[in-house]
Order: structure tokens, then C-alpha cells, then sequence
């Protein structure tokens, strides 16, 4: 029995005309041959009736203190709901098809309300019902403890759900659809020049959406980079089959390039809404100690992390600049503060062992006035940090400045 896992997101199941193109792809993995297994959000994002945001505000505007608890049954409902109306698509095109919970699937997880971690997966009940013919639908983001109490996975935990079923499951493929047709060059919202990738290894893949693409949850990446699950990530609206994501050695099979043997740069990555800090350390060593303790005991993170004997920059994300300003102020620390900004990421292979990466990109952000706040760099990406009203413009200037049009 070849397997296939499908992940539909709640932009891909929140609305009829949606649901049907949903339908029609595991249609068509059935007709290939394949044992098709669908895993589906929640429908439609925040406003949407049913979407876990939505829920969440229901509950808290009603109930000003909804434990951890019963908010997971509340949030659970909503996947549930999406289940049950995308089976019935399914029933309507002919197909013989079921429904099953997280917990139904045999999702096992620690007893993390909110945020649980899976366990393991019992798949008896998912491949009964295969054997038998169906496919079957599976809630995300959701699945039981083992005293049998109902939690959710978190971010991303549909994504989760589904790669962790392709694990259990041996799948010969975990879909991911999406709003794009594949892992691209740039957003082609912002490049209409943009290709996909039509195969990434797991490194390579991992490090785009690390550094900002919206493809796949980076939890539910790292899962399948660890296990060496085979990912597509494809659209509901194109015939193709997307980026593969796998080893090298699958890659090799499937007659795809790898970018990174013959590219410095292949994708750009962003990140915004974002505030750069600019800290002043009064010539103070342990000032840069307090500053990072400071925000590690209140639960920031911090990114594009500069040290210099004067001065420390960094950035947080552009919710938290206030709430960081007041921390280090507080403590007398002098600073300046500019938001909104963007982190912008070129990502390649071996940027270490290539010279000239970093002054092509500050010529071609020079050249077009675009001032850089910020860099980073790593043996794979390069970042820099600029105004939000640039961004656009930067991925535009990069994406032509690398020759990223012209791969194939």
C-alpha cells in the first residue's frame, strides 16, 4: 500500500469552490495508486467563523479566565468542523471517505495544554479504514494525552499533524498545500519574476523558511528534516507538484538539481515587522551581560545580535519594542529605537568560502538608496536589516542583482 498524506490549510478549505479543488487532488493521488490520508485546519484565518483564532477570541472575550484546558476542547472544534465538511466533499465527488479526530488517529501527546508535544502515533485505526478503500480525514493540530485528555499542538500544528502521520505512516510523500505553487526564489508577490525550486534538500529548505518563508511551520520542518520525511509543497492551483523536499540522494533519483553545488545564492527570505535596538554600553563590560539576561528573564527573544566595545544592536520583533524599551530603560540603559524594519535574507551555500556576496548586495542597496541598518551573516545566509517601506524594493534590487530569474 503506497501512502500519501495531504495537508490543507484553513485559506484551503474556507470556502466551497476551495474544498472541491482539495477533494479533486486526493482524488487524483487515489486514482494514481496512492492510499490518500488528508490533514485539515481549521477554516479560514482570524474572522473566519471557525478559524482557532476566532475561537480563541470567543472565549476570552465571554471568559475572562478560560483555562488551558477547556480552551483546548473549544480550539479543537474547529478542525474538527473542517473535517467533517471536507469528508462530505469528498462523499459528494464519489469517493468513500471518513473522518477521524487527532485523538481517533492515534495522535498520543504529552500533557502540554496549548502546546503539546506528540508522543507517538498508533496507526492501527487509519490503516484499517485504508485497507478498506477510504480516505481518511484527519482534524490537526489536535490529538489526546494519554488519560485521554484532548490537547492542541500549537503553531503550526496541522503542519505537525501531518508530517508526523507521514513519519507513522512510511508515506511516499507529505503534501503541503499552500497559496504558492512551491518554495520560490522570492515571494512572487513581491517578484513577479520568481521561480520555484523545484527540489530542496533539507538543509536548504530548512534555511529559507528559518529565515522567513511562510511555506511550512519550521517545527513541523525540523521534524521532517530530523526523520527524513519527504515533503512537496504544493498549490491547490496548479497542476504541478511543487518543491520537493528530501535527501540527496532522493534528489539524485528524481533527476532534480541541488541549487547549492553551483549557486552562491538561490532564494531570498524575509522577515518583517521588526524594531532594531541600538544600545549604549557607557564602556561598561558586564552591560551587555545585564542588557541579555534582562530580556532572557522576561521571555524575548532577540535577533541580528552586533557586538561592538560601544554599543550593542539587535532586533525583536515590532509588538515587543515598547515593552523592551521600558525593560532596558529602566535600568538606565541608553538606546535608540527604529521601527518598522524588515530582515532581509539571501540564502545559499558556502557564502563563507565565496567573497564578494556582501559587496554585491550593499552595491546593488547602495544604488538604489536603500540604507542597511543591519547585517549578519552565516555560512549559508547573509541578512540585513532595513525600513519596512524599503523592503519591497531590496528583494527586487537582490533578486535581479543575483540572477535568481534565471534559474531553472
Amino acid at each position: 500500500m503506497k501512502i500519501i498524506v495531504q495537508k490543507f490549510g484553513g485559506t484551503s478549505v474556507h470556502t466551497p469552490e476551495l474544498r472541491e479543488k482539495a477533494a479533486l487532488k486526493l482524488k487524483e493521488a487515489y486514482e494514481e495508486g496512492y492510499s490518500p490520508v488528508a490533514v485539515v485546519s481549521a477554516m479560514g484565518r482570524a474572522g473566519a467563523p471557525y478559524a482557532t483564532d476566532t475561537l480563541i477570541s470567543l472565549a476570552k472575550n465571554e471568559y475572562e479566565h478560560l483555562d488551558s484546558r477547556n480552551l483546548d476542547i473549544l480550539m479543537s472544534t474547529g478542525e474538527i468542523i473542517s473535517a467533517v465538511i471536507m469528508t462530505q466533499t469528498l462523499r459528494k465527488l464519489g469517493l468513500k471517505a471518513v473522518v477521524v479526530t487527532g485523538w481517533q488517529a492515534g495522535i498520543i501527546t504529552d500533557d502540554r495544554f496549548g502546546d503539546a508535544t506528540i508522543k507517538r502515533v498508533d496507526t492501527k485505526k487509519i490503516l484499517s479504514y485504508l485497507e478498506k478503500g477510504y480516505i481518511v480525514v484527519v482534524a490537526g493540530f489536535q490529538g489526546a494525552s494519554e488519560d485521554g485528555e484532548i490537547t492542541t499542538l500549537g503553531r503550526g500544528g496541522s503542519d505537525t499533524s501531518a508530517v508526523i502521520l507521514g513519519l507513522a505512516l512510511e508515506a511516499e510523500y507529505v503534501d503541503i498545500f499552500t497559496d504558492v505553487i512551491g518554495v520560490m526564489t522570492a515571494d512572487p508577490r513581491i517578484v513577479p519574476e520568481a521561480h520555484i525550486l523545484e527540489g530542496l534538500t533539507y538543509t536548504e529548505a530548512a534555511e529559507i523558511i528559518q529565515q522567513g518563508a511562510k511555506v511550512i511551520h519550521d517545527k513541523a520542518m525540523n521534524i521532517a528534516r530530523e526523520y527524513r520525511v519527504p515533503l512537496r509543497v504544493r498549490s491547490l492551483n496548479d497542476e504541478g507538484k511543487g518543491t520537493l523536499i528530501c535527501d540527496i540522494r532522493s534528489m539524485s533519483k528524481e533527476g532534480l538539481r541541488l541549487f547549492s553545488q553551483d549557486r552562491t545564492v538561490y532564494s531570498i527570505a524575509f522577515r518583517k515587522g521588526l524594531a532594531q535596538f541600538r544600545v549604549k554600553l557607557n564602556g561598561k563590560k558586564e552591560d551587555n551581560l545585564l542588557m541579555f539576561q534582562l530580556l532572557a528573564n522576561k521571555g524575548i527573544s532577540i535577533d541580528l545580535i552586533n557586538l561592538f566595545p560601544d554599543i550593542v544592536a539587535f532586533v525583536v520583533e515590532e509588538g515587543k519594542a515598547l515593552r523592551v524599551k521600558e525593560i532596558l530603560e529602566k535600568e538606565g540603559f541608553e538606546l535608540t529605537l527604529i521601527y518598522p524594519c524588515a530582515k532581509i535574507s539571501l540564502v545559499g551555500s558556502g557564502m563563507a568560502d565565496r567573497p564578494g556576496v556582501v559587496a554585491d548586495m550593499v552595491e546593488a542597496l547602495r544604488e538604489s538608496k536603500i540604507e542597511i541598518l543591519q547585517t549578519s551573516d552565516s555560512h549559508v545566509t547573509i541578512s540585513c536589516l532595513v525600513h519596512a517601506t524599503d523592503m519591497e524594493k531590496a528583494i527586487q534590487v537582490l533578486h535581479r542583482k543575483f540572477q535568481l530569474e534565471d534559474i531553472c
